[in-house]
Order: structure tokens, then C-alpha cells, then sequence
């Protein structure tokens, strides 16, 4: 018996990193993992582990999680991994890798938040974990990375305490 089981988690990210390393400790516990990666080929390497299910999808794509969040039935836990690094300074990123990074980094986060904290909302139970790294409130460090990870932090504050359902469920952050 793990510390996980009966547990549902949805992880994204899951292909390869931090969030695959994530999926196989859940599924090690117990846990029934969905694994979301757009990178098929390597998120099928994950099908292999007992416990964990597959799904192609693109968190920065609203309508591809939407139709996703319907299929799911019940999740515990929702867990945000994906998100990408420009590295230099202001100077060196340009508005495009700009816009790349605050879409998958930040608009992904609200877009699977919103779309899976109505279920938990109705469950009246479950947890969002969002990955963010210490390195953000570092001297140094690409302009991108840190300013994003500092949107991260006021997210995951706003959901739990800015939501009027946090004090009927005891949301945290």
C-alpha cells in the first residue's frame, strides 16, 4: 500500500524532467497518474509504468484542456510542471520568446486551473501543486525565468486565498 493510492493526480510535463521524475514517484505510491506531455513519443515511454495513463496535450491550448477537464471524472491532485526558460537577459529576449514564455508558462497554469478547480470545487476536496524554483528570487538569472516564476508565486496566492470557496475548503498555498 502506498501513500498515494486511490489517488488521482494530472500531471503536465510528464515527458521528460522534473514532471516525468514526478509521475513515476506518484505511480510508485500508488497513485492513478494522467501524464500530459505535447511530446508523444517521449510520453509514451511512460506507458510502460503501472499506474500511469497518457494524453497528448498542449496546456496552451484552452480548448484541448477544456475537452480534457470534461473527460476527467475525479482528480486529487493537479499538478503544473510544463514551462520553459529563455536564458540572457532583457537585452537578449525578444518579444516573441517573451510571449512563448508567459503562454506556457504562466497563461497554461491559469487555463488548468480554472478549467480543473470546478471539479475539486465540487469534490469539495483536492490539491494544485505549481512548479516554480527558488532560483527566481536569485541576484542574476534570465529576465524571463525570474519574471515569471514571480507571476507563479501571485497565481497559486490568488487561487487560494482569492477564491471565495478558500475559507469553505481550506485552500493553501
Amino acid at each position: 500500500m502506498g501513500r498515494l493510492d486511490g489517488k488521482v493526480i494530472i500531471l503536465t510535463a510528464a515527458a521528460q524532467g522534473i514532471g516525468q521524475a514526478a509521475a513515476l514517484a506518484f505511480a510508485r505510491e500508488g497513485a492513478k497518474v494522467i501524464a500530459t506531455d505535447i511530446n508523444e513519443s517521449k510520453l509514451q515511454e511512460l506507458e510502460k509504468y503501472p499506474g500511469i495513463q497518457t494524453r497528448v496535450l498542449d496546456v496552451t491550448k484552452r480548448k484541448q484542456i477544456d475537452q480534457f477537464a470534461n473527460e476527467v471524472e475525479r482528480l486529487d491532485v493537479l499538478f503544473n510542471v510544463a514551462g520553459f526558460v529563455h536564458h540572457g537577459t532583457v537585452l537578449d529576449c525578444e518579444e516573441k520568446d517573451w510571449d512563448f514564455s508567459m503562454n506556457l508558462n504562466v497563461r497554461s497554469m491559469y487555463l488548468m486551473i480554472k478549467a480543473f478547480l470546478p471539479r475539486m470545487l465540487a469534490q469539495k476536496s483536492g490539491n494544485i501543486i505549481n512548479m516554480s524554483s527558488a532560483a527566481s528570487s536569485v541576484k542574476g538569472g534570465s529576465v524571463s525565468f525570474r519574471g515569471l516564476r514571480c507571476s507563479y508565486t501571485h497565481i497559486i496566492k490568488s487561487s487560494a486565498f482569492g477564491n471565495r470557496h478558500s475559507r469553505d475548503y481550506n485552500f493553501k498555498y
